[in-house]
Parts: structure tokens; sequence; C-alpha cells
């Protein structure tokens, strides 16, 4: 599978980014003068215009190797919007995206530290450590963060995860009584397809969380709030059959990189 590239610094992208989405209605004009006016969901498009400088010679090829890869606008690959959160229901946990262990309990309707009622209550009701995870179509080897707004009834301690085919990279975190926004910034050796983000529960603990969001990169940024979308675009094509480089000196590469996505 091919995927967009990220840099030695561990972001997709620099600063300034362009992002913009499109919509398109359907319009039919009847006998009457009357006209009949609907979305049209397989027109909606997202585009962004990617701006880079100062790359060195390894970045600059990385993109270079993708576009000949894809052959300019003819094939497809995934992106991973560096301005987007990369888990879809960030606030409701008992969607199916979430994969919880058998004896995780959930229930919604918490307050959370926005002024809301959009945190979760996660019991482990077992006796051995239980999971409840979300899985990203992204590579497993990119360098990501997780973060979540967590607290509990009394200070105990809970674990953050990346996992992917069997292999773990876990951090235990303090919960404090009071909300906390709480990250864990790591990536995995494995490469392979798809990457799940989660946490990890001792037997009988009880935490209420909020606000989960994974990003490609290696901090974690201002929360995006995602219901059924999220930042993982399966079908981005460059824009253009053509990748301008400029080079300023040895090793010091820039270039404007457009890209576009469906959104079905």
């Amino acid at each position: 599978m091919l995927y967009y590239p990220q840099l030695t610094s561990g972001a997709v992208t620099q600063l300034p980014i362009e992002r913009r989405a499109d919509t398109r209605t359907v319009s039919n004009l009847l006998l009457s003068g009357d006209s009949i006016r609907m979305s049209d969901p397989s027109g909606a498009m997202v585009r962004w215009k990617l701006q880079y400088s100062s790359l060195t010679d390894a970045e600059w090829s990385s993109l270079e190797q993708l576009f000949e890869a894809a052959e300019g606008q003819l094939s497809t690959f995934t992106f991973l919007d560096p301005v987007d959160n990369l888990l879809m229901w960030s606030e409701d946990w008992t969607k199916p995206v979430w994969t919880a262990d058998p004896l995780i309990q959930i229930s919604t309707g918490v307050a959370d530290p926005l002024g809301g009622s959009n945190a979760v209550s996660i019991t482990n009701t077992s006796q051995s450590t239980q999971r409840i995870m979300q899985n990203v179509a992204g590579p497993s080897w990119f360098q990501y963060c997780f973060s979540v707004y967590l607290r509990c009834d009394t200070p105990s301690t809970a674990q953050m995860l990346l996992s992917a085919a069997g292999q773990d990279a876990i951090i235990e975190i303090p919960v404090a009584i009071s909300w906390s926004q709480v990250d864990h910034r790591d990536s995995l050796s494995l490469q392979v397809d798809g990457v799940d983000f989660g946490l990890q529960l001792s037997p009988g603990a009880r935490i209420y969380a909020f606000g989960a969001q994974a990003e490609p990169q290696p901090a974690p940024g201002s929360y995006k709030r995602t219901t059924d979308r999220a930042g993982v675009y399966t079908h981005t094509r460059f824009e253009s059959d053509s990748l301008t480089q400029t080079t300023s000196a040895p090793n010091q590469n820039s270039g404007t990189v457009n890209l576009v996505s469906s959104l079905v």
C-alpha cells in the first residue's frame, strides 16, 4: 500500500497548510419551472496545498518516490491529514469502530472537561487486564501522538498504547481526580498496514475519558472532535502530473505539492 511520507521531524508537512473542502449540489429543472436540488456525496472532495522549504535530499526523494509509484495523478495513496484527528467517534467509545475486550463496560453521558456531557466511563469488570482500541488505516511505522483527556474517582494509573500485529508500545500514565490531557508519542518498528490506539486498564479499574485523538506527528495539536469521518484519506491523488522542485543549496530543497481526495 502507498502512503504519503513523513518528514524526518515526524511531521507530514510544514506550515502553512491550505485545506479546502468542495461539495456538489445536483439541480434538476422541471417543466413546471420548479427545481429540485440535492447534495451529491460522490462529488465531495478535499484538497490540500502543502508547501515545503529546506527539505533534505532524502526527504524530497521520498516525495518523488511516491509520485513515481503513483504515476502522477493515475493511482491513489493514503494521506494522513496533519490538521485533523485520525480517530473516528472521538467522544463516543460505544461505536463499533472502538473494539473493547469482552469485560470492558462503557457508559455515556458523563460530564466532560468542556462543560458538556460527552465523556464516557470505562470500567474493567474482569480480574485481568482489558483493552479498548481503535484501528487506523495508516502505516504502523509512522511517528504518532495519541492523546486523550482522563480523570478518575481516586488517583490511579492507566496505560496508553500503540499496537500493530502483536507489537505494542505501552506507557503507564497517572490519572488524577480532575481532568487532564495525557499523550503517548511513539512509533513501531514493525512495518505493516494499520495501527491501533487505545487504553489498557487493570482489573477492577474505572476511568473517565474524553476527546481521543491520534495525529501523525510527534506532539499533540488542538483537539478536533470527530464523528463518522476522520483524517484518514485512502483515495488521495496528486493533483498534477508534474512535481516541481527548487534546489537553493546542497541538501536544501523546496516545492509545493497539491493533493486531492474523494470522500467516498
